[in-house]
C-alpha cells in the first residue's frame, strides 16, 4: 500500500514539501515508465498530464496503453490546450488587485496573476489537489511540446506560483536538449532507448540531490534501484537477447 511519505531512494526529501524535478531522456515511453515506477509509492498524490499531438497513437509499450497508470489520474491534452492564457492579462491583473487586502504585498499580486494566466486545466488541477501537507505531485509528460509557448522570462514566476499553491512538479522532457531548467530544484538524466531493455537504462542526477543513491552524480542502472525494478518487472517485458 502506498504511504504518504515513503522511503525514496532517488529523492530522499520524499516530496514532503513543494518541489520541482526535471527529467530528460531520449525515449518518451521509457521516461514515462521511469516516472511511474519512481512515483508509484506516492499513490493517490500523483496526477499525470500527458501532452499528445492530435491523432497521436501511443507506443504499445506506453504505461498508459498497458493500463499501468490509474486512468482516473491521467489527463490527456493537446499542446494548444496547455498554452498560457494571455487574453485579458491586464484585466486579470486589475481584477486581482481589487481582490487583495491593503496589507498584502505586490508579490501576492504577481503570484495571483501568474495563476490566472495558467491554462484552465492547470488552474483546476492545482486548485483541486494543491496542499502544503503532502503536496500533490503533478507530472507533465512530453513537456517539450509546450515549452515554446512560454517565454523564458515567464517560466520562473510560473513555477513559483505552482509551488506556492502546494504542488510538486515533475517535468518529463524527451527529444531535443534544452537549457530551460534553471527554475527546477533537481535535474535528472535518463539514458536508454528501448523500454524492453530497462535494466540497462541509467539515471543520473545533474543537480539538486545531495543524499541517497544519486548524490554522487554517478549513473545508476534502473535494475540497481529495487523499488523501481520491482514495478518495471511487474509490467514491462524485457527484451530477449
Amino acid at each position: 500500500m502506498a504511504t504518504a511519505n515513503p522511503v525514496d531512494p532517488l529523492f530522499p526529501a520524499g516530496f514532503s514539501k513543494p518541489s520541482s524535478i526535471f527529467v530528460s531522456g531520449t525515449n518518451r515511453t521509457l521516461l514515462k515508465w521511469f516516472a511511474h515506477a519512481w512515483l508509484a509509492p506516492y499513490g493517490s498524490r500523483v496526477y499525470w498530464t500527458d501532452v499528445r499531438l492530435p491523432g497521436e497513437i501511443l507506443d504499445p509499450l506506453d504505461p498508459m496503453a498497458l493500463h499501468a497508470v490509474p486512468e482516473d489520474s491521467v489527463y490527456v491534452l493537446e499542446p494548444r490546450q496547455l498554452y498560457p492564457d494571455e487574453r485579458g492579462a491586464e484585466q486579470a491583473e486589475a481584477a486581482a488587485a481589487t481582490m487583495l487586502e491593503s496589507d498584502e504585498t505586490p508579490d501576492s499580486l504577481r503570484g495571483l496573476v501568474e495563476f490566472l494566466r495558467m491554462p484552465s486545466h492547470a488552474q483546476k488541477l492545482i486548485s483541486a489537489t494543491g496542499r502544503t501537507a503532502s503536496p500533490s505531485i503533478l507530472v507533465t509528460a512530453n513537456s517539450q511540446r509546450i515549452a515554446h509557448a512560454y517565454p523564458e522570462e515567464r517560466l520562473e514566476p510560473l513555477m513559483r506560483a505552482m509551488l506556492e499553491a502546494g504542488t510538486c512538479q515533475v517535468a518529463l522532457w524527451a527529444e531535443a536538449p534544452t537549457t530551460l531548467t534553471t527554475m527546477f530544484d533537481a535535474i535528472l538524466d535518463l539514458q536508454g532507448n528501448d523500454p524492453r531493455d530497462w535494466p540497462n537504462a541509467t539515471v543520473r542526477c545533474e543537480r539538486g540531490i545531495t543524499t541517497g543513491i544519486l548524490s554522487a552524480g554517478k549513473p545508476r542502472h534502473l535494475a540497481e534501484i529495487e523499488t523501481i525494478a520491482a514495478v518495471l518487472e511487474k509490467f514491462l517485458p524485457t527484451r530477449k537477447t
